[in-house]
């Protein structure tokens, strides 16, 4: 039996500011008395922004709806420590299924505690284990399971575990680059009255969040879309071969070269 499962901030993509944005947005719209964002609102507007998305992820999750559609790969699964709402994750997953055309991912286990509350009752800590993986998920364990994080975490280590340790993936739009996109969107001519009003709200809004944006230049972002190959690569790797007794190297290496179970990138 085979699992793939993938971490979600900084690994399927980098979605902080596009969470101020739609926060931001959402109070421009109520201001003015128009409709609330709908999911379609969501994906077009996350369409606009597609560095949002780690380079390759699409393929990623291509080669995996084909693995599924196979029953080579039996369930994808999401394991985060986000501690938004359960419905953003929910949506960004179903914006990358839009993508594929294919419902991909089988389960979510959310954070376990947001706000001194317990949010996910299988998980007994806000690490992630092996063991709450096993109990949330109720699997085999037997189950061969690749696990793709931009995070080590030591508890996820096990000899029926491929771990991928992937190089965080950010990516900031300068604030008036979004501006300009959203202008000139379809769901900025719907409900934009007055261009110079909508920037100045906008930003008014952007400076509460005190964001400090780092720009990527091409030669990381050419790294990022070297290391989206290699993701693809490595699960190659765990579909063909049987991970048993084989166990994560965590080695001491420049961050641009990851490791990854005994493979380095």
């Amino acid at each position: 039996m085979k699992i793939v499962v993938f971490d979600l901030d900084e690994t399927l993509g980098c979605f902080t500011q596009f969470s101020m944005i739609l926060t931001c947005l959402g109070q421009y719209i109520k201001n003015k008395y128009k409709p609330s964002l709908t999911s379609s609102d969501f994906n077009n507007i996350l369409n606009l922004f597609p560095d949002y998305l780690r380079p390759n992820i699409i393929n990623i999750l291509n080669y995996l709806k084909k693995k599924k559609q196979s029953k080579i790969c039996q369930k994808i699964m999401l394991y985060t420590n986000n501690v938004g709402p359960r419905e953003w994750t929910e949506k960004i997953l179903s914006y990358l299924e839009t993508k594929i055309d294919y419902k991909l991912f089988d389960q979510i286990i959310s954070a376990f505690k947001v706000n001194g509350k317990i949010i996910e009752i299988c998980r007994t800590t806000n690490e992630k284990t092996y063991d709450d993986f096993i109990k949330c998920t109720k699997l085999p364990l037997n189950a061969e399971i690749c696990f793709i994080d931009d995070m080590v975490h030591p508890e996820m280590t096990n000899d029926n575990i491929y771990y991928i340790n992937v190089k965080p993936y950010y990516y900031d739009y300068s604030f008036e680059e979004i501006i300009k996109r959203l202008k000139n969107s379809d769901i900025g001519k719907k409900i934009i009255n007055d261009d110079d009003e909508f920037e100045s709200i906008m930003l008014e809004c952007f400076k509460k969040y005190s964001y400090k944006r780092v720009a990527k230049d091409a030669k990381e972002y050419n790294l990022d879309k070297i290391i989206g190959k290699y993701i693809i690569t490595h699960l190659q790797k765990f579909f063909h071969k049987s991970n048993k007794n084989r166990t994560m190297k965590k080695r001491k290496t420049h961050q641009k070269n990851r490791t990854y179970r005994n493979e380095q990138v």
